[in-house]
């Protein structure tokens, strides 16, 4: 399917324009190299996006883990879902202009999955995580060079 949306996109952009159709697939699979000085934005938003979900994370853990309990201790349990979900969509729509839209899940989801494994702690998790990401994508840069 992958396959068959790149082969698509390109002959919808070959065909929309002049120009050769490679426009489209930096849609999918992004272009970290092709990040210019005025989208140095991103590092501010991203520090704003990890300060927020540092300061829901106590609360957010304590909701997850028993829903019940948070609530008798007055955390706003079901409002604690959307206000998480706002910063990761928000994560995951500036991490496409670098890495595309493909590669924000694996970044997200794949990293997180794995420390859950290697460790009980939940923020030695939440650091372990935010590790593996970031070695993924140096070794995959790495690789692709």
């Amino acid at each position: 399917m992958l396959g068959l949306g790149t082969f698509f996109l390109t002959l919808y952009t070959t065909h929309r324009s002049s120009t050769q159709g490679n426009a489209g697939i930096s849609v999918l699979f992004g272009s970290i190299y092709g990040l210019n000085g005025s989208q140095a934005a991103v590092v501010v938003i991203a520090a704003a996006i990890a300060a927020a979900v540092l300061l829901m994370a106590r609360p957010l853990l304590l909701a997850t883990l028993d829903e019940a309990v948070a609530a008798a201790r007055g955390v706003p349990a079901t409002a604690l879902g959307p206000a998480f979900l706002a910063p990761v969509g928000a994560c995951a729509a500036e991490a496409t202009q670098a890495v595309g839209s493909l590669l924000p899940l694996g970044l997200l989801a794949a990293p997180a999955g794995t420390a859950i494994r290697l460790t009980t702690r939940p923020y030695r998790a939440l650091g372990l995580s935010v590790a593996l990401a970031v070695l993924e994508l140096w070794a995959g840069l790495a690789l692709s060079a």
